[in-house]
């Protein structure tokens, strides 16, 4: 059953995004079968284009065929989808794809997907949907920002995020000397974009949602789910300017 402080949370969350002009182009929703990580998806297309989705030329659904029997996503439906992305949004401001099932894609379909990725386009946001990430190709999952959707009444943060939060809060009342050293350390465990998202996420649950720290962890947070900018630099500036 769908948790509704979580849904609200996310929806929340992505408000903000939208507002301070920060999307991200990929993103996985995971969570289990049947909580609507889907209709959320469907929803966050409405938010952003302002339509509905149904027969829109800016939305496309990639889901493995179960009408002809097949379980997987095949190369070939890679394929078809980027030629489909090659196209600039008909109505925009965004092309909006969902990739169902995202753990169903094939090992050749998978590495061509992590291509498209790789050169993301500046006016799609591509979608993961996924009750079993263990099961996607880990480097598309580092091209992606984590979206988690909660079965619980509660959502809580692993006891791994809130140590990071901790250390992040300590580290973040001291010198500049110390921020950089900090900032070396995030950059070299390399999970830097899931301690971001869990910040956002804590600084939500306080009721901090239009601070300046707030504003730089969305900033921070984009910056870092693309590959083609430097993260460790984007790290080092979000600290100094605390």
């Amino acid at each position: 059953m769908a948790n509704t402080r979580v849904f609200n949370e996310n929806r929340e969350y992505f408000e903000g995004v939208v507002k301070s002009g920060h999307l991200s182009h990929a993103y996985l929703f995971s969570g289990p079968e049947g909580i609507g990580k889907k209709d959320f998806a469907l929803d966050l297309f409405r938010l952003i284009n302002g339509r509905e989705p149904d027969n829109d030329p800016d939305f496309k659904l990639l889901t493995p065929r179960v009408e002809e029997d097949e379980t997987k996503i095949y190369i070939d439906d890679i394929r078809n989808l980027k030629k489909y992305l090659s196209l600039k949004p008909y109505h925009g401001p965004y092309k909006f794809v969902v990739v169902n099932d995202a753990d169903r894609l094939e090992a050749e379909a998978s590495n061509a997907f992590l291509k498209m990725l790789e050169e993301p386009s500046p006016f799609t946001v591509i979608i993961l949907i996924s009750s079993k990430p263990g099961r996607i190709l880990p480097t598309i999952l580092s091209r992606c920002e984590t979206v988690r959707f909660l079965a619980s009444s509660k959502k809580e943060l692993d006891k791994e995020t809130t140590k990071a939060i901790n250390e992040f809060v300590k580290s973040a009342k001291l010198g500049i000397p110390a921020r950089l050293k900090y900032a070396e350390k995030l950059y070299k465990e390399g999970d830097y974009q899931k301690l971001v998202v869990g910040l956002i996420h804590w600084l939500h649950s306080k009721g901090n949602r239009n601070t300046k720290v707030l504003k730089g962890l969305l900033r921070l947070n984009y910056l870092v789910s693309q590959p083609q900018y430097n993260h460790r630099l984007a790290i080092e500036n979000f600290l100094i300017n605390l």
